[in-house]
C-alpha cells in the first residue's frame, strides 16, 4: 500500500493506438501511391512510366516520402541514430555507387529481346532512367517500412516478432502484384525476396547505427541484380 493508501500502480499497458494509426497510414499511403502510378500513366499515356516520364514520377514519389516523413514523423524518430557527418559520407558514398552503375554498368550489358508468349512484367523494359524514379519510391517505401517497425517495437514486442510481422506484411502486399503481371514465378519471386528482406529489416533498424541507409541499399541492389539478370537471361543472341 502507498502512503496515500492507494495500490501501486503496474506496468503501463501497452498504447496499440500508436501502431494502429501508423499501420492503418502505412497501407493508405502504400496503396493510394500505387493506384495514382497507374492512373496518372494512364493520363499521360506512358507506356512505361518509369521511362516515360522519369522526372514527373520522381516528384511524384518525393512528394508521397515528404508526406509519409512529416504524418509518420513521431515513429521514426526512434531509428537508431548515426553522426550526422557519418550518415553524410555513406550516404553520398552510396549516391556515387548507385549512379556508377547507372551511367556506367547498365549500358555495358547486353540488348534483350523478349521471347515467351506473355507479357513481360514493366522492369523488364527499365532504362537507365527509370532508375531515378525507382529510387525515390524505394525511399518512400523504406520510410513506411521503418515508421511500422519502430511503432511496433515502442510496444516492447521481441525482435522475432517484429521480424515476422513484417516479413508477412511486406512480403504479403507483393501477391498483389499478380493483380497487375499474370506471371506466378515472378510474383512468387517477389514475394519471397520481400518477405526475406521484411525479416532482416528490424534488426538493422532497430540494433544498427545507420540501419534506415543500410536497409535502403539492400533494397535498391536487389533490383540493381534483377536487371542484371534479365539482360543476361534474355539477351539478344549475337550475329553469327
Amino acid at each position: 500500500m502507498s502512503p496515500t493508501g492507494a495500490a501501486p500502480s503496474g506496468p503501463a499497458a501497452p498504447d496499440y493506438r500508436q501502431v494502429l494509426t501508423t499501420a492503418a497510414l502505412v497501407a493508405g499511403l502504400w496503396s493510394l501511391s500505387s493506384v495514382g502510378y497507374y492512373a496518372l500513366s494512364g493520363a499521360i499515356g506512358a507506356h512505361v512510366g518509369y521511362n516515360d516520364a522519369p522526372v514527373l514520377f520522381a516528384a511524384y514519389y518525393a512528394a508521397w516520402s515528404a508526406l509519409a516523413a512529416l504524418l509518420m514523423r513521431t515513429p521514426l524518430g526512434l531509428l537508431a541514430a548515426q553522426p550526422p557527418r557519418s550518415l553524410a559520407l555513406g550516404g553520398l558514398a552510396l549516391a556515387a555507387a548507385m549512379l556508377a552503375y547507372v551511367v556506367l554498368a547498365l549500358p555495358l550489358l547486353p540488348q534483350t529481346a523478349w521471347t515467351r508468349d506473355n507479357t513481360p512484367v514493366e522492369f523488364f523494359w527499365a532504362t537507365q532512367w527509370y532508375f531515378l524514379p525507382k529510387t525515390v519510391e524505394i525511399a518512400f517505401q523504406q520510410i513506411l517500412i521503418a515508421a511500422l517497425v519502430t511503432s511496433i517495437a515502442g510496444l516492447g514486442v521481441p525482435m522475432w516478432k517484429i521480424a515476422l510481422t513484417v516479413a508477412l506484411l511486406f512480403g504479403g502486399f507483393h501477391l498483389t502484384l499478380g493483380l497487375a503481371y499474370p506471371n506466378p514465378f515472378y510474383v512468387a519471386r517477389y514475394t519471397a525476396a520481400a518477405a526475406l528482406f521484411g525479416a532482416l529489416v528490424p534488426w538493422l533498424l532497430l540494433r544498427v547505427a545507420g540501419g534506415f541507409l543500410i536497409t535502403f541499399a539492400l533494397h535498391w541492389a536487389y533490383y540493381a541484380l534483377d536487371i542484371l539478370l534479365i539482360h543476361l537471361a534474355f539477351a539478344v543472341p549475337a550475329a553469327m
